[in-house]
């Protein structure tokens, strides 16, 4: 099924980005979550932007010391 919303005689595109973050640090902290946004952004026929996943961040200091906001800020820079 593909479709689009047009509004006003303009076509919208809908995006979807995921930003999240996890104390874990190991490779499969994220598959369960990377797993269900894929699904959700072909079911729902979204324009996915990209995905910051921010392993190791169980704190909001630890979060801010990372490399993941900067990574995060890019990302809504370039929408």
């Amino acid at each position: 099924m593909d479709f689009s919303i047009v509004q006003d005689g303009l076509q919208l595109t809908e995006y979807s980005a995921l930003l999240s973050v996890a104390w874990n640090a190991d490779n499969w902290t994220f598959d369960a979550l990377e797993s269900h946004y894929k699904t959700l952004v072909r079911y729902l026929n979204l324009d996915d932007q990209g995905m910051i996943l921010g392993y190791g961040c169980g704190t909001p200091s630890m979060t801010s010391h990372s490399i993941y906001p900067k990574q995060a800020y890019q990302l809504g820079r370039n929408l």
